[in-house]
């Protein structure tokens, strides 16, 4: 009795019972459960500051019953058998205390905030405006004022952009003022047809000093053809050169008003940059991020930035198996999965011809996802490089087709399931796959469903139908050691393939190691190494491919031997 709670569900929002209402434990009434167990029936629940009286027949004030709900939920088996799950309960949580998520729309006459793991500047502003007052605030240990005091990231403040743009654009249609000329069935098209009317230095009047744009930071333009950043002039390596074309009134709009006898930024010396057509050109050669040779002996990856581990493993270990053979992997990407592999092809085609950076392709690659899966893929939080891979490997045509077979050979009457998917995850791989190195067709993990004729339990047989030019293996919970290479038969032909990327995964963090062609191995941590990979040798039986600086190996990564396909 007296702990807080908070209700999870609407049932009566005209009596305040309503989904996130708090309150406290009045009492309850329960019951017998067919096994003997105790069964929550009613709780009575005491509403803390409802916004109206409640008053339920003998009730005192403000105090709620809540009855169990069921739920039913249908679920599908290994054996491809299916039933059905109830669940009864009180939906109520303890309330001791909330997520900054679940805070929204509250306030706190004491408010006790732990900022220590918050993400995002968002979340401190969503945690602390809960209260109301300054006195009535309570931060209970230190916190990274980096987050709120390092000025808001690129991509927020490009969105704070476009918002203002599209914002003036719906006032002029809605005043009947919008030129005819400015058309656009995506915000894309719409905003950089307003723009080619207005000017491209144009900026709403009630748009906030701190997102204007200028010459030394651009609107950044979207390609509409690739949907892709286009590069600007403030990512010149040396922005000097671009301040020379400016001035000293450009200069002091850019900075703001200054303060009396401070002297406004000094304009460097150098010779004029040709303009943004420029900077695109000369982008990717920024900081040193120089696009290999095709086949070059060092392999390149990225920087981190904001939760970006997983997608930098994923594209330092497909960006140096592209770079092999960049035109044949070009059609392979495209053909096994044209909206990931495909659109992650098209950025390392624009960074090898310098119009990128590998961080440009990386963030592509992460904003093709956010719209694929925003739930698992939120931008600028962490995301999971097995959910990145299911998606990214997802084929047109299955790769296996599993069957169930009884041991005693009992014929079963169960259509094939296909696999459409390079990525072979723990459930499907089992513990008797450990034939990598070997020649495999067919491998087989227990079922949970039995043989209607003898009663054994049935396995579950998985053949392979495919031999793409890429296949992953989720490695978690294995602690074989990792082959370096493995031959497929399918349909009678062998097809082999060559170790080429590991995915490693500690403390919230994924690093890789790189395996080339020639059988080199490289290390990368997008956090300590930056776009620069470490070398550690020739790959040989001697390197413990398992674990990597204290992390544990959760993916392989084999490319298929391009010699074999030849061969034929």
């Amino acid at each position: 009795v007296g702990m807080p709670v908070m209700i999870r569900t609407n049932t009566a929002t005209e009596l305040c019972m309503t989904r996130g209402q708090e309150g406290y434990v009045y009492s309850w009434q329960e019951s017998v459960g067919s096994r003997g167990q105790r069964v929550l029936d009613v709780l009575f629940v005491k509403l803390a500051n409802p916004p109206q009286r409640v008053q339920f027949h003998d009730l005192p004030e403000n105090v709620v019953p809540l009855t169990r709900t069921t739920v039913t939920t249908l679920c599908h088996l290994p054996d491809d058998s299916t039933i059905y799950i109830s669940r009864s309960q009180v939906e109520v949580l303890p309330n001791f205390a909330m997520t900054d998520y679940a805070s929204q729309g509250k306030t706190r006459v004491f408010n006790v905030v732990d900022l220590n793991n918050c993400y995002t500047h968002q979340s401190y502003y969503t945690a602390l405006s809960r209260s109301a007052s300054a006195a009535g605030t309570i931060i209970l240990q230190g916190f990274d004022t980096r987050k709120i005091t390092g000025g808001a990231s690129g991509a927020l403040r490009q969105e704070f952009r476009d918002l203002e743009i599209l914002d003036e654009i719906s006032k002029l249609t809605y005043d009947g003022l919008l030129p005819q000329s400015v058309q656009g069935d995506r915000r894309n098209l719409l905003i950089a047809s307003y723009r080619e009317v207005k000017g491209e230095s144009y900026i709403p009047p009630f748009a906030h000093s701190a997102i204007h744009w200028s010459k030394i930071d651009p609107y950044v333009v979207v390609n509409i053809d690739t949907g892709m950043l286009e590069p600007t002039i403030s990512n010149l390596p040396d922005k000097a050169s671009a301040l020379a074309t400016l001035s000293q009134n450009e200069l002091r709009a850019m900075n703001g008003p200054t303060e009396l006898g401070r002297p406004t930024k000094r304009v460097v010396s150098a010779s004029a940059v040709q303009g943004v057509e420029t900077a695109k050109r000369i982008k990717s050669s920024r900081d040193g991020d120089m696009p290999q040779s095709q086949g070059g002996n060092e392999p390149r990856g990225t920087q981190w930035k904001d939760n970006s581990c997983a997608y930098d493993v994923i594209v330092t270990i497909f960006y140096n198996v592209w770079n092999d053979d960049s035109r044949s992997w070009m059609g392979w990407f495209n053909s096994l999965n044209e909206g990931c592999l495909g659109a992650l092809a098209n950025g390392l085609k624009g960074y090898q011809q310098g119009r990128y950076n590998l961080e440009d392709v990386r963030d592509y690659l992460r904003r093709v996802l956010h719209r694929l899966d925003p739930g698992s893929f939120p931008w600028d939080g962490y995301a999971s490089v097995h959910h990145a891979l299911d998606w990214m490997l997802r084929t047109p045509v299955p790769i296996l087709r599993s069957t169930l077979e009884c041991p005693q050979g009992h014929v079963i009457e169960r259509r094939s399931v296909d696999v459409n998917c390079c990525l072979i995850n723990g459930g499907v791989v089992g513990t008797n796959h450990g034939e990598v190195g070997t020649t495999n067709s067919s491998f087989s993990v227990p079922s949970a469903s039995l043989c209607s004729s003898c009663g054994h339990s049935l396995i579950r047989k998985f053949r392979y139908v495919g031999s793409p030019q890429i296949l992953a293996f989720d490695v978690s919970g294995h602690s074989r050691p990792l082959e370096h290479s493995m031959t497929l038969l399918v349909d009678g032909r062998q097809h082999s393939y060559a170790l080429r990327g590991i995915v490693y995964h500690g403390d919230n963090h994924f690093t890789a190691r790189v395996v080339t062609v020639e059988g080199r191995v490289w290390y990368h941590d997008g956090m300590v190494t930056g776009r620069e990979l470490v070398p550690e040798g020739i790959l040989t039986s001697r390197i413990d491919l398992t674990s990597c600086q204290s992390r544990t190996a959760i993916v392989t990564v084999y490319a298929r031997r391009v010699v074999n396909d030849l061969g034929n």
